[in-house]
């Protein structure tokens, strides 16, 4: 007799916001999750959209306990199609978490770490190559999203 193979899947949850903004951040999240790490099937992450008081940034990936589980952080206060792009940048974060491409090693060791090279906790923010490699991402894969018609 043969047993089934569990199929695992990806969760993703959606919190805050109004009803549309929670239905383009699961929408776009999902995409993502396709485009990005297609072959990714335990993956949990919970979009949070929420009022940021007196923050620079409009969004935020927490890597959790583990590189299978994150918090994406997005302002709530911006518009759908700066919200499609946020998701998206946010999402390339999640991709590096979960591919080992990142670890963020500044409490103990004082560097983060891009592809097994430390990166010194001076960087510039526009100059740490992970935040490079999102800001480039984020329009192209934004506009995958609004191509594919389901926003």
């Amino acid at each position: 007799m043969m047993r089934k193979r569990e199929k695992k899947m990806n969760f993703v949850t959606v919190n805050g916001g109004n009803r549309t903004q929670r239905k383009v951040a699961e929408i776009t999240t999902h995409q993502m999750i396709a485009e990005l790490l297609p072959r990714f099937r335990t993956l949990d992450i919970e979009v949070q959209l929420k009022k940021f008081h007196n923050e620079d940034a409009i969004g935020w990936c927490l890597m959790q306990e583990d590189n299978r589980t994150f918090v994406i952080e997005i302002n709530k206060d911006i518009g759908v199609t700066e919200l499609v792009t946020t998701v998206c940048h946010e999402m390339v974060h999640v991709k590096q978490y979960a591919r080992n491409e990142m670890t963020d090693e500044l409490v103990e060791s004082g560097h983060a770490v891009w592809k097994g090279r430390k990166i010194h906790p001076n960087t510039g923010y526009y100059q740490l190559p992970w935040e490079k490699e999102a800001y480039k991402l984020q329009d192209k894969l934004a506009l995958k999203v609004w191509k594919s018609g389901e926003i």
